[in-house]
């Protein structure tokens, strides 16, 4: 006895997963959302003896049943489709325990339960006894969380009173919302979160997750959560700009860029403008760090400025030349490199300052005296020759001069500027700078100069040298070395002075012009006096101009007592040839902010003729002269006929923007001069920020008038000033399939539409980017592309799948519950869809409808969740019926797809006490009549399909009631009643309802029977009855069900 109760004892196991802690508790959300829909119950049974039945039972917290699934009926397992009746005649065995149970939030009467706390448990009955489960919590929440966001006005931040983006938003209290910034490419950049909270109003300073700021261009944000039942709830702001106006530091030089600290120079010091911005309290941003730093081109630094000295940079700088330790600093050239750091994690790129130079060597150079004694007839000149000693210096000497003075009173009989660079040599002939002569003297050579950085150097002749003309009898002087008789006024003409100390008087002189090779070009002869001076033009004796070259002048005279005297000058050029060459820039505009090609104006020389100097200045808009070059020779850089403006000035500062105008010039030392210039040069360093925005996350150009076209919309920071600009629609591999370029306008759109179609007119399908590329006539080249988006004109792609064909949900154990897969495929986003089982009047049995996810397998055990019947109980479907379904899916994009077809309802087995019951409403007769007559034999038959789906119902009873010829079979009767009147059960009036009902019930459980007998039934087994309308299943008035009330049963008794 003890071993019978103990091998009867039951052991139920559910997973651990649902234990009875709180924190345990299970979320399911029956909204057909694809997540959550049901709660999957794993189930185990342990035990030896037969299981006859179990169930599961949900409750609500009141403890009232809403719902009990089980086997139905305590029947065994059957072979064929109705196997309720075999159970009667084979051995008892347990019933199947499946593994787990799905509860997919539907009542018995057919809906789904409310919102709330739910309790369930399992009972299983053996041939002995009836155990039950504990109860396990689970919560039934099909409410989504709330978001409510704002949609700004205004999407361009990060600019001046625009530093932050303003997030304005609202909503339920959940475990875990999420925000995120996402950039074009879907990327998320940054990631706030609020936990256990509703979300907050924040702001985005446009930093990201490691607090970097993130690069301009167009972002999104997405705020989402989940809640425990997997209910999802989102929502978006698109085409959000991020155009940051960044903390700008810059540093440049005040003034000069040379120095000579601790010389005599007044020059000792460079001064340095700087900016480092310091926000706003108001902004919440701050600078947190900042430091100058002084370093040679190496990068090697001699000194540091930063906020451990100051907690706010200085406006401008005074560097002296000294490192950290106070220690003069080496020669040559040096950078102030300025850096920052900002709360809002923005680090400016470092800036450097322009080039600064340390020199504090004096000028130098060597002279060399060619004679200690000059002025006689041999040696009528001296020469000086010079040479600069300016390898090992950084400043630059913008000016040399000389003078020759008399060592006894230091007068200056003569003066040079020599300019820039120093000649070779230069020859005194003893006269001064009026062109008289000089007094027989000992005289002294200076040169001098002054650097740029202040430093001045005076050299002196290591030798004097003497002036003595006392030996000469005659001189002779050249006002110039070089002249162009050209006839523009400029050195036409040189001037001959002749000097006679000879107290004689002349007899006659003679005055001649040779060329280099000794030929007389011009001769003037005379007597008993000289001319005071020699005028030449140029001309030879015929009035022609002379060949350019070098010439000399020659005096003879004869003195009236009979002795002779020459003298003859140095070479004098005769030079009409102008200096020229020919340049040309390849662009009339450059930019110098950083990201352009063309960040300088390089200018190509040709054709250059030698010459001592030869200049460039760029001169601005005013007529001011903003930077200098000069080139002794050919102008060349870097050995290369070529030179380059990189925007700067004097002192290596970037000028401002504007025009501006480049003069090459040279003049010679024969006074030809040559002047060409490069205008309406333009320097634009605007920033050029462009960014496309796609207003619409997909298109379908199917001409319904529902998205069928996205815009563009194109924000340019400098508009003008655009060479080309392409816009291609782009797909996912980068080709193009529409596109759009200057061609089509000259100035760039502020938006472009597009219809959908690539190049041959064709709708083109799949996920698409618009891309804008842009060359600016400055050299800045700016690409952009909007957020992905969907193009496409399929509508979505749909298919259901049910099992098993023949679905006959009568409790019996097989085929009782319907498997729906609904699948659906597009390219765009789902809306809503739906899907609705009509009954056969073509009124909504059951449906479920969803959003965006589509609940891809229903489990239906024909119940309908919109129809009850009498006892306030859902529905079940009719059996041998055939239900007409609809899925319907609407897209993000409007387009909308259908798909129908049946669920073709089995011959329905239900047992009804002791006995078990077919109701059959499907079959369908003549009207008033007791055959399946079609149109094509009576006036008012049947249609052929319907009295064809006749035959097919009763053939399939037929077969159900030949596999068990044991069964008594009574066929019943029923109609439907049209009024209250009783007499229409047993009274013909044509009038009011047509035929009594009982008996034309009657006649029709006849006709029936007699198909069956055809079918091979026996006849002694069916017996008929005719109830007519006295056993309605519905109210006759529903006219929406009244249809069930004619039906045929088949009680089947042993």
């Amino acid at each position: 006895m003890i071993k019978k109760i103990v091998t009867g004892i039951l052991f139920l196991s559910v997973m651990a997963s649902f234990a009875t802690s709180e924190t345990k508790i299970k979320y399911i959300s029956p909204n057909n959302d694809g997540v959550k829909d049901s709660l999957e119950i794993p189930f185990k049974v342990s035990d030896k003896r037969i299981i006859k039945s179990w169930k599961l039972v949900i409750e609500d917290e009141q403890g009232k049943v809403v719902r009990t699934m089980g086997n139905k009926v305590a029947l065994p397992v059957k072979v064929d489709v109705k196997g309720f009746l075999k159970q009667l005649v084979t051995p008892k065995k347990s019933v199947e325990i499946p593994p787990s149970v799905v509860w997919n939030g539907a009542m018995d009467n057919g809906e789904y339960a409310p919102d709330g706390k739910y309790f369930f448990y399992f009972v299983v009955e053996n041939d002995l006894k009836e155990n039950t489960t504990a109860k396990f919590p689970v919560i039934i929440d099909t409410k989504a969380p709330v978001i409510i966001l704002t949609q700004p006005m205004d999407k361009i931040f990060g600019e001046g009173a625009k530093a932050d983006f303003k997030i304005k938003q609202s909503g339920s209290k959940e475990d875990n919302w999420v925000g995120v910034f996402k950039n074009a490419l879907g990327n998320v950049v940054r990631t706030f979160t609020w936990n256990d909270k509703e979300p907050e109003n924040f702001k985005w300073n446009g930093s990201d997750d490691i607090s970097h700021q993130v690069a301009d261009g167009v972002y999104s944000y997405e705020i989402s959560a989940t809640d425990r039942a997997g209910n999802f709830a989102n929502a978006t702001i698109t085409n959000i700009i991020y155009s940051a106006e960044k903390p700008v530091t810059s540093i440049k030089l005040v003034g000069t860029k040379y120095f000579s600290p601790k010389t005599d120079s007044k020059q000792k010091e460079i001064s340095l403008d700087i900016v480092i911005p310091v926000p706003e309290e108001s902004t919440g941003n701050k600078l947190t760090s900042w430091s100058v730093v002084i370093t040679d081109l190496n990068g090697k630094v001699f000194k540091e400025y930063n906020q451990s000295q100051s907690e706010l940079p200085p406006s401008q700088l005074v560097f002296d030349g000294t490192d950290s330790s106070g220690n003069l600093i080496p020669q040559g050239k040096y950078q102030a490199v300025v850096t920052a750091s900002y709360l809002n994690g923005y680090v400016p790129a470092a800036i450097k300052s322009p080039e600064f130079i340390m020199d504090t060597t004096k000028p130098s150079a060597q002279i060399l005296v060619s004679d200690k004694i000059f002025g006689g007839a041999d040696k009528p000149n001296v020469k000086i020759s010079m040479l600069d000693e300016t390898a090992g210096k950084f400043a630059e000497i913008p000016e040399w001069k000389a003078r020759i003075y008399n060592q006894e009173n230091d007068s200056v009989v003569r003066e040079y500027n020599f300019g820039k660079y120093l000649p070779e040599f230069i020859v005194w002939n003893g006269f001064d700078q009026n062109g008289k002569l000089a007094a027989d003297a000992v005289y002294k050579f200076e040169l001098s100069a002054t650097d740029m950085a202040g430093n001045t150097g005076v050299i002196l002749s290591a030798d004097d040298f003497t002036l003595d003309t006392k030996k000469a009898s005659i001189l002779l002087s050249a006002s110039e070395a070089a002249f162009s008789p050209n006839g523009n006024k400029v050195k036409d003409t040189v001037t001959f002075v002749p000097v006679l100390k000879d107290a004689a008087g002349i007899a006659d002189f003679s005055f001649e012009i040779k060329n280099s090779k000794g030929e007389t070009v011009k001769t003037i002869n005379g007597e008993k006096s000289l001319p005071a001076s020699f005028v030449w033009d140029g001309k030879d004796s015929t009035g022609i101009v002379c060949e350019d070259g070098m010439y000399k002048a020659y005096l003879s005279v004869t003195s009236t007592n009979g002795s002779s005297a020459s003298v003859e000058t140095s070479e004098i050029e005769l030079d009409t040839g102008a200096p020229y060459l020919e340049a040309v820039a390849p662009w009339a505009i450059f930019s110098l902010d950083g990201n352009s090609s063309q960040d300088k104006l390089p200018i190509s020389i040709s054709n250059c003729t030698d010459e001592k100097l030869w200049t460039a200045s760029v001169i601005d808009g005013s007529g001011k002269t903003v930077k200098t070059y000069t080139w002794n020779g050919k102008v060349r850089t870097d050995g290369k006929d070529e030179f380059a403006w990189d925007g700067s000035d004097e002192s290596g500062n970037k000028v401002a923007d504007g025009k501006y105008t480049v003069v090459i010039a040279s003049t010679d030392n024969a006074g030809n001069s040559f002047s060409t210039k490069l205008s309406d040069i333009t320097l634009d360093s605007r920033e050029t920020k462009i960014y496309v925005t796609a207003e619409e996350e997909g298109i379908s150009p199917n001409a319904d008038s529902v998205l069928d076209t996205q815009q563009f919309n194109i924000r340019a920071s400098v508009p003008d000033g655009i060479l080309t600009w392409n816009f291609d629609i782009r797909s996912e591999n980068g080709t193009s399939v529409r596109g759009w370029s200057e061609k089509d306008s000259a100035n760039l759109p502020s938006s472009i539409t597009w219809d959908g179609l690539d190049n041959d007119g064709n709708v083109a399908e799949g996920t698409f980017t618009g891309t804008l590329n842009v060359v600016y006539k400055k050299g800045n080249k700016v690409d952009s592309v909007s957020s992905p988006f969907i193009c496409t004109a399929i509508p979505p792609q749909l298919s259901v799948k049910t099992a098993p064909e023949f679905f006959s949900p009568d409790n019996d154990g097989t085929d009782d519950d319907l498997f729906i897969r609904l699948s659906g495929t597009s390219k765009a986003m789902f809306k809503s869809w739906s899907f609705v089982i009509n009954d056969p009047k073509g009124k909504p049995f059951w449906q479920t409808a969803g959003s965006s996810s589509i609940t891809e397998r229903i489990i239906w055990d024909g119940l309908s969740n919109t129809q009850k019947n009498a006892r306030g109980f859902a529905e079940r479907v009719q059996s041998a019926t055939d239900y007409p379904y609809t899925f319907t899916v609407t897209d993000t994009l409007g387009m909308t797809s259908t798909v129908t077809g049946v669920i073709q309802i089995d011959v329905l087995v239900i047992r009804d006490g002791s006995v078990l019951k077919m109701a059959v409403p499907s079959i369908i007769f003549r009207s008033d009549n007791a055959d399946f007559k079609t149109k094509s034999e009576v006036n008012n038959g049947i249609d052929p399909e319907i009295a064809a789906n006749n035959e097919r119902v009763l053939k399939r009873i037929a077969d159900i009631l030949n596999k068990f010829p044991d069964y008594r079979v009574t066929v019943v009767g029923h109609a439907n009643r049209v009024t209250d009147n009783e007499a229409e059960e047993t009274e013909d009036n044509p009038m009011m309802w047509g035929p009594a009902l009982i008996p034309l019930s009657g006649k029709r459980a006849e006709f029936v029977k007699d198909y069956l007998v055809k079918q091979g039934v026996k006849a002694e087994r069916l017996a008929t009855e005719g109830k007519g309308g006295t056993e309605l299943v519905v109210d006759f008035k529903d006219k929406d069900n009244n249809w069930k009330n004619r039906r045929v049963e088949f009680i089947l008794e042993k």
